[in-house]
């Protein structure tokens, strides 16, 4: 409230005659005649003026007069030494709430003051719902249109500009996802109080509930360049430390209405987080908001043949080999689909191959130790990170299990040979492995061992297949041990090497003939 008279004694009387705070008043002010009074309520917009008349300059009616060209609502106590009825009747023509003949009756003050003090509560009150309303309103409106589904009646209604304040030139549609390994079912309404208290005070938009999403309407604030990044910024600090996000933005467009458009792109770009880039803001694109078409025939996986590459790398301890082949394994995975489930439920079969050759091949591999890899998998948010923290730990357990030691690439190759004879291995999988074109890879290999790559390899397979005829395994047995699918093509190989076959060579050996 703001005190207005001509006499210091009056003015300072008048700060103690009533028990203001009592009615919900503080005295902001005095002023000692009209236009100082004018001049003061421009600063202070006091809900209550107790003004004098009789004033030197201007008069108290004068400066009510003028007041009331830019504030309908102030209220009016006017103070007089005068009972005169043209006072009074210039007093009502400008809407004051009670006139008051000097020497002031402190009971007919007190009682004009509690009278206004109820208007200025019920006029709060009726503020306040009606805020309310039109914030519940805006809450509905804009859930509608960030999901589609707004009614062509009330898009195209005053209602809509009303409640969406002053026209922009830009309106951008923003959906925030948040998730953290401490689920909390407060996560969203915090990040709606935080960032709304900013968006709101700056002027930008509003925030508003999108379940399972929190929304923001950006008015003339496009998120590009800095821009965007400082929303980001904004964002990452109301989440706090704790709590991830990830955010999905429409272009800019010209009307309110036209991000309904948007909204399928914009939520359909959220349902593909695995495969965003967390802590960041991704613009949404229409060309890409159609349905996905079905992984072709021609793309099955074969996690059996992606796996063997990646524990050949490993075994070798061939490290650029073992990124490559992570590389190759999630191409190809993604090639079939990129949903979370199968990416990591694909992941998970080909490192369960994987760990279980290095284990059978590597008594230093724990299976169990080494199966925390696949743990680790399954609480990656993002494929990004997914992929390096993969790509870490089996570079780990390269350096655990790779043969990387001062041999020689042959004597490497040689070793590689021994340990997997028994598999389909070919001259061409060896030149992959270490790099080489596979033509020069087998004169080096012939240069070395003597022997072209074929040669060689029968030559250990039939080696191992003598040891285990000597320790009694029938011969279909050995055939299928030492690599050979074919019985017959077993036979023929073994009679070759050894100039008998591999029943006569166990019926020689004094083993019982068993084919």
């Amino acid at each position: 409230m703001l005190i207005v008279d001509d006499e210091p004694m009056i003015r300072e009387g008048l700060q103690t005659l009533v028990d203001w705070n009592k009615y919900g008043f503080v005295v902001a002010g005095t002023a000692s005649n009209g236009r100082e009074a004018v001049e003061k309520h421009a600063v202070l917009l006091p809900d209550l003026i107790l003004i004098d008349i009789r004033m030197p300059g201007m008069d108290g009616l004068q400066a009510i007069e003028e007041i009331r060209k830019t504030d309908t609502v102030c209220h009016f106590l006017i103070l007089s030494g005068y009972a005169e009825f043209n006072y009074a009747k210039q007093a009502i023509a400008h809407q004051v709430d009670g006139y008051i003949l000097k020497p002031i009756d402190e009971d007919e003050l007190e009682s004009y003051v509690e009278r206004v003090s109820e208007q200025l509560k019920h006029r709060s009150e009726q503020q306040l719902n009606t805020e309310q309303t039109t914030q519940l309103l805006r809450e509905e409106l804009l859930q509608q249109l960030a999901a589609g589904k707004l009614a062509t009646e009330a898009s195209s209604s005053v209602e809509l500009k009303t409640l969406l304040g002053p026209p922009a030139k830009y309106y951008q549609l923003l959906l925030i996802e948040l998730y953290s390994r401490e689920h909390s079912l407060t996560l969203n309404a915090t990040l709606k109080k935080k960032l709304g208290e900013i968006i709101e005070q700056k002027q930008l938009g509003f925030v508003f509930s999108a379940e399972p999403f929190v929304g923001v309407l950006l008015k003339d604030y496009l998120l590009q360049n800095g821009s965007r990044e400082q929303m980001r910024q904004w964002i990452e600090a109301c989440c706090g430390t704790r709590v991830r996000f990830v955010g999905a933005a429409s272009e800019a467009v010209r009307e309110p209405l036209e991000l309904q458009r948007w909204s399928f792109a914009v939520s359909g770009l959220l349902k593909q987080r695995f495969m965003l880039q967390g802590q960041q803001i991704h613009l949404a694109s229409l060309a890409e908001s159609s349905k996905p078409e079905e992984a072709s025939a021609n793309e099955e996986l074969s996690i059996d043949s992606l796996a063997q590459k990646l524990f050949y790398m490993l075994d070798i301890g061939n490290k650029a080999g073992v990124e490559k082949s992570v590389q190759e394994a999630s191409e190809s995975i993604c090639a079939v689909d990129t949903s979370e489930s199968f990416v990591k439920s694909s992941w998970a079969q080909l490192l369960t191959n994987v760990l279980n050759k290095a284990s059978i091949s590597n008594p230093q591999v724990s299976i169990q130790e080494d199966l925390s890899i696949i743990t680790a998998l399954y609480l990656a948010h993002h494929y990004d990170e997914m992929i390096v923290q993969l790509k870490k730990r089996l570079l780990d357990l390269s350096e655990k299990i790779g043969k990387t030691d001062s041999l020689t690439v042959m004597k490497q190759i040689t070793d590689f040979i021994e340990r997997h004879y028994s598999e389909n291995i070919k001259l061409e999988t060896l030149a992959e492995l270490f790099n080489y074109n596979s033509g020069y890879l087998g004169k080096m290999f012939k240069s070395y061992t003597g022997e072209h790559f074929n040669t060689y390899l029968d030559q250990v397979r039939i080696q191992h297949a003598i040891e285990l005829l000597q320790e009694g395994l029938k011969v279909h047995q050995v055939s299928e041990r030492v690599g050979y699918a074919n019985v017959d093509y077993f036979h023929s190989k073994f009679k070759k090497y050894k100039g008998v076959s591999p029943s006569s060579f166990k019926s020689a050996s004094g083993k019982p003939v068993s084919e």
